[in-house]
């Protein structure tokens, strides 16, 4: 996963060339090796809704993601990923209808700091400013995956997985007039790196992980890949790591890593009541 914004930037391919070509072979392979058709269960239209919802918006994460890369760094693009963590403790507010405490408060504020020391110049004629606001709505949709899922985890993994991949392949289908195949050789091995193990096997991995972990545990995995990310950038791709790059890239993971002790003192106080609750029965 490390390594995917670093190709991503690396190739000559646009966003929207990229993220067609790359699940086309997922799909494809998701489809040959993990054969979701032979399901143990049999399907009901009321999978639909969800496996189009987790299509648009996994499309939509990518569109982001590509665009805020080619526009800014491979290492800001991650980093404004990276705000995943916050944006999962309030769509968790929406969704789940849970409160938010003083310390996801506290998160936000660090992650929003971070956000802003890593723009050299806060402008929206700047193309690193609109790269990082798309990153920041790319780690909005990126959220919106593991609670989706976690939701309809009645439906079997391999279903929402292919779901996931289809649906967002038929909005890629639908915009594939606007993509270029004029690229070099380099550029087709980069794009097979972005979809077999950038794509196929990342993402079918994720969505097991993010199904069957907390989003605490998920979020730190995904943290852990930020400094190897900005590492490879620097040496291979040349990106310059200036020391405000370096300090807001450590507000943003401080921040997500108060927002994971947040999630912590949430769970502990929720099983602490449900024993009390189970103890005066």
């Amino acid at each position: 996963m490390a390594g995917v914004p670093v190709f991503i930037k690396f190739t000559a391919a646009t966003p929207l060339t990229i993220g067609f070509f790359r699940l086309s072979v997922a799909t494809l392979l998701f489809v040959v090796i993990v054969r979701p058709y032979r399901s143990t269960q049999t399907f009901t239209k009321k999978w639909i809704f969800p496996m189009v919802l987790l299509g648009v918006m996994f499309s939509i994460h990518w569109i982001t993601y590509f665009l805020s890369i080619k526009l800014s760094t491979a290492s800001i693009g991650f980093l404004g990923v990276s705000t995943y963590g916050v944006h999962l403790i309030f769509l968790g507010r929406v969704i789940k209808k849970t409160k938010p405490m003083y310390i996801d408060y506290l998160a936000l504020l660090c992650t929003l700091l971070g956000t802003y020391i890593i723009i050299p110049e806060l402008s929206f004629s700047s193309n690193y400013t609109i790269g990082i606001f798309l990153a920041v709505i790319s780690g909005l949709c990126f959220a919106s995956l593991p609670i989706i899922h976690q939701h309809y985890q009645f439906i079997p993994d391999k279903i929402r997985t292919f779901g996931q991949f289809f649906f967002a392949w038929l909005v890629f289908l639908f915009l594939f007039p606007w993509t270029s195949w004029e690229l070099e050789i380099r550029d087709y091995w980069a794009l097979l790196y972005l979809a077999i193990p950038g794509a196929f096997v990342t993402h079918t991995l994720w969505v097991r992980v993010t199904t069957r972990l907390s989003t605490t545990v998920t979020s730190l995995i995904f943290y852990l890949i930020i400094p190897l990310t900005m590492l490879i950038s620097h040496f291979w791709l040349g990106e310059p790591m200036p020391f405000y790059k370096i300090a807001g890239a450590f507000f943003i993971v401080f921040g997500n890593v108060i927002s994971m002790i947040g999630n912590i003192k949430r769970k502990n106080k929720s099983n602490l009541s449900t024993i009390k609750n189970s103890t005066e029965k």
